[in-house]
C-alpha cells in the first residue's frame, strides 16, 4: 500500500516548492498526493482567497479561483511528472483550513502533511507563518514536513533529531523519520543536551525505545553541553551541513495555548533553507 500525502496550497511559491520537494523525496515510492486549497473566512488562513464578504457571488468567485488554481497545478504536474508511481488529486473546500485538514487526515488516512514554511500573505523574515504553526500544533494524527521556499531538493544525507528524551516517542511518527532515512540512505544524528548519567529513568527508557525504532539505520548520539537547544542545533547543522531537521512536537499546556511560552518549533529557531519534520509525542 502506497503513501498518502496531504499538500495544502495557497498557490504561493512556498507551497509549490513544498509540493515539488515531496514529489522528489518520494520519487521511488508509490504515493497519492492530495493537493488541498481552502477558501472560507479565516483571519489566520492559508490562502489569499479569504472571504470578507458573505455575498453569494463573491463565494462563487472564490470557489472558481480555487478550482482554477488547483486545475493549473494539476495540469502542470501532469506534464512535468510522468512517474507511474505517483497519482495526484485536487481538493477544493469551502471551510476553514484546520477543519479541512482534520477531516481529510481522518477520512483518507493521510500518512504525512507537507507544506510551505509560510503562506502568501506572510512576509516576515526569520519566522514560520502562523498557519504553519497552527497546523503543527493542532493536527496531531500525523507528522508535518515543513519546506522553506529556499530549500533546494537533495536527498538528505544527514537528518538531525533534536530531543531531550523527555517526550514519549510516537511510533507512527518515528517510523516516517526512519523511512526517510532509509530511502535516502542518510544517517540520523540525535542531538541532546544531557549525557547518559544525567538522564532520569523515563528519559533512559525513551532513549532505549528510540534505539529500537532505528534498527538497521545509521545513527549516532551527540551531546552538547552548556548551550541552549536552538543555539546548539543551529551550530550543529551549520558545521555538519545537515540538510534536514526533526524534533518532537510536544502537546502544548493550557498556559502555552493561551500564549504564555513559545511553540516547540519556535524554541528551535528558524531554518530558511532546510526542511523540518515535526513529529508528535504520544
Amino acid at each position: 500500500m502506497g503513501k498518502k500525502l496531504l499538500l495544502p496550497t495557497d498557490f504561493s511559491k512556498n507551497s509549490l516548492n513544498a509540493i515539488e520537494y515531496a514529489m522528489k523525496l518520494y520519487e521511488d515510492e508509490d504515493c497519492d498526493f492530495y493537493i488541498l486549497n481552502t477558501y472560507a473566512k479565516d483571519t489566520h488562513g492559508l490562502d489569499s482567497l479569504t472571504l470578507l464578504d458573505p455575498d453569494e457571488a463573491f463565494n462563487k468567485l472564490s470557489e472558481k479561483r480555487s478550482k482554477q488554481g488547483l486545475g493549473d497545478i494539476l495540469t502542470r504536474l501532469t506534464f512535468e511528472n510522468n512517474n507511474p508511481k505517483h497519482a495526484f488529486h485536487v481538493l477544493s473546500r469551502s471551510t476553514l483550513l484546520l477543519d479541512a485538514i482534520n477531516d481529510l487526515v481522518e477520512s483518507l488516512q493521510i500518512n504525512m502533511i507537507v507544506m510551505g514554511a509560510k503562506g502568501i500573505t506572510n512576509k516576515r523574515k526569520g519566522n514560520y507563518g502562523k498557519t504553519t504553526l497552527s497546523v503543527i500544533e493542532n493536527i496531531r494524527k500525523c507528522p508535518v514536513l515543513i519546506v522553506p521556499k529556499n530549500a533546494i531538493f537533495n536527498y538528505p544525507k544527514e537528518i538531525v533529531l533534536a530531543t531531550n528524551f523527555e517526550a514519549d516517542f510516537n511510533f507512527f511518527d518515528i517510523k516516517h523519520l526512519a523511512e526517510i532515512a532509509k530511502l535516502s540512505k542518510s544517517s540520523i544524528q540525535v542531538l541532546s543536551l544531557e549525557s547518559d548519567d544525567a538522564l532520569n529513568a523515563k528519559q533512559k527508557e525513551n532513549k532505549t525505545m528510540l534505539i529500537k525504532y532505528f534498527k538497521n539505520i545509521d545513527y549516532s548520539f551527540n551531546i552538547v553541553h552548556n548551550a541552549k537547544m536552538d543555539i546548539a542545533l543551529n551550530c550543529f547543522v551549520k558545521i555538519r551541513q545537515s540538510n534536514m531537521v526533526s524534533y518532537i512536537n510536544k502537546k502544548r499546556t493550557f498556559w502555552e495555548r493561551l500564549g504564555f511560552g513559545k511553540h516547540t518549533l519556535g524554541q528551535l529557531g528558524y531554518f530558511e533553507n532546510i526542511p523540518v519534520l515535526a513529529l508528535n509525542d504520544r
